[in-house]
């Protein structure tokens, strides 16, 4: 079972329920905040890279298991010869041509190798954990960019709508002004300070607008979609306006509670501890190796012949003399007589066995056990300093965040303030301007504080939000069942 975050920050926003694919009334297809995470998770390279690293992690362990185990082969094979040969089935030197056939079954076992393939083995348990922490990190780095993203179309989306309203507010100040100049009531230069006013208010509004196409064009290159796409972002509602327990908690707390989950920590401890199993590898090299083999082999050859017995026949022996005269002397001689010797009664003949025991002492190599075994030691040095790092880097990232997060809220809180007192200053100038007793200047003035600050105001919002919802990231480091 494998689990991967890609849940994280869905809470930040409390977007409402999305259904993947779902289309909204202006037939752009809706993403929340979940959705995007999910597509991007789906898209990134760096994931699926590190989705294959996982699979070579399991294919080694594998191979690494079967180094436990006995290796067995099989060969077999076809030979001609012509010209000077031996026969390797009766050994005989000819000069004909013979056409020879062999096959064998060999198998070799390491009994005791100084437990380095035992400590290869669980060296690559390790590797295996290791890749699946990487690849845990993968995940929450494209899903902590993907809401980073999101939550920057959504800025955009709001300066956009501040920028329009600023705009549409300052064309009819601009068509009462004109009215006014138009009846003699105000002066030119007031009229064109309006008109300035809301040149610069339909330039802030192109302004907006771009940073919006900007950052949606990011968000879906981000997400794999084409340029095209119609995309309908699920806008938060009923954000909470304070910040949430966790951030009541001191940031050691927030540590110690979540350090061990954190990928790159474990992936560092892992790290560690394959490194351990490698010096334990390196150092069994220095033993004594035993192994075990043997191998069932048999043989054909074209010119062999199978003995079948012996052919009696009366052979004259010698002769001996009577006087002059020469009598044949005859006895009986057995002649051996050899017979076709078929492919399936030599294979069946032929057959060879041996069984042996190997033993290599290392005496002296060079000092390349040496190096591998130093070699090893630094290795672990290295990944010990590197758990150390992982750890202060973590508790870093922690206090920051933890500190980001309690500075947003206090800024938010501050914004929400100045919003609430531009909010009655501008009704206030605005009855004021509307009656004539302050100028033109001075309402314009007032206006654009207090546009300023509701723009600080949302951006305050989302901005602690987000911050805060890092900091129960940390806390939690919510995973989900693939």
């Amino acid at each position: 079972m494998r689990f991967f975050p890609t849940s994280i920050l869905a809470a930040v926003f409390l977007a409402s329920t999305y259904s993947s694919g779902a289309q909204s009334a202006t037939g752009a297809e809706s993403y929340s905040l979940q959705a995007c995470v999910d597509k991007a998770l789906s898209y990134q390279f760096s994931v699926r890279q590190a989705a294959n690293n996982v699979r070579a992690a399991q294919s080694d362990r594998l191979a690494s298991v079967g180094g436990l185990l006995p290796s067995v082969n099989a060969g077999a094979g076809n030979f001609f010869n012509s010209g000077l040969s031996i026969d390797p089935v009766t050994n005989e030197v000819n000069r004909n041509a013979l056409s020879s056939a062999s096959g064998s079954l060999v198998a070799q076992w390491t009994i005791f190798d100084g437990f380095q393939t035992w400590n290869s083995y669980r060296q690559s348990q390790v590797q295996v954990a290791l890749a699946e922490a990487q690849l845990d990190e993968a995940r929450n780095g494209v899903a902590l960019n993907a809401a980073s993203q999101f939550l920057a179309v959504l800025l955009a989306d709001e300066a956009l709508r501040i920028a329009q309203e600023q705009e549409t507010v300052s064309n009819q100040l601009k068509n009462r002004s004109k009215k006014l100049l138009d009846a003699g009531a105000i002066a030119v230069n007031e009229y064109l300070s309006v008109e300035s006013q809301w040149m610069a208010d339909v330039q802030r509004s192109v302004v907006a607008a771009n940073q919006y196409t900007l950052g949606l064009l990011v968000l879906k290159q981000f997400m794999g979609l084409p340029t095209s796409a119609e995309l309908d972002l699920v806008r938060p509602t009923n954000l909470p306006n304070g910040p949430s327990a966790v951030l009541a908690l001191l940031p050691e707390a927030v540590f110690q509670s979540s350090v061990l989950k954190q990928p790159l920590v474990r992936a560092a401890e892992h790290q560690l501890m394959a490194s351990h199993y490698g010096l334990k590898r390196a150092q069994g090299s220095r033993s004594p190796t035993l192994s075990v083999s043997g191998q069932v082999s048999t043989s054909y050859s074209d010119r062999a012949r199978k003995f079948g017995g012996y052919d009696s026949q009366i052979l004259p022996v010698g002769f001996w003399l009577d006087g002059v005269t020469q009598i044949p002397v005859f006895a009986p001689v057995q002649t051996p007589k050899f017979l076709e010797f078929g492919f399936a009664d030599q294979v069946s003949e032929n057959v060879r066995q041996f069984v042996g025991l190997n033993l290599s002492i290392p005496l002296f190599n060079g000092f390349r056990i040496a190096n591998t075994v130093k070699r090893a030691e630094l290795a672990r040095d290295n990944a010990e300093i590197q758990v150390q790092q992982q750890r202060d880097t973590y508790r870093q990232a922690v206090e920051r965040a933890h500190a980001d997060a309690v500075a947003a809220w206090r800024q938010y809180d501050a914004s929400l303030a100045a919003e609430q007192s531009a909010e009655r200053a501008y009704q206030d100038a605005t009855v004021r301007f509307e009656a004539g007793s302050i100028s033109v200047y001075d309402f314009v003035s007032i206006k654009n504080i207090y546009l300023a600050s509701a723009s600080n105001r949302v951006r305050a919002l989302y901005d602690s939000q987000f911050k805060n919802y890092i900091v129960e990231f940390y806390l939690n480091n919510p995973l989900r069942n693939e």
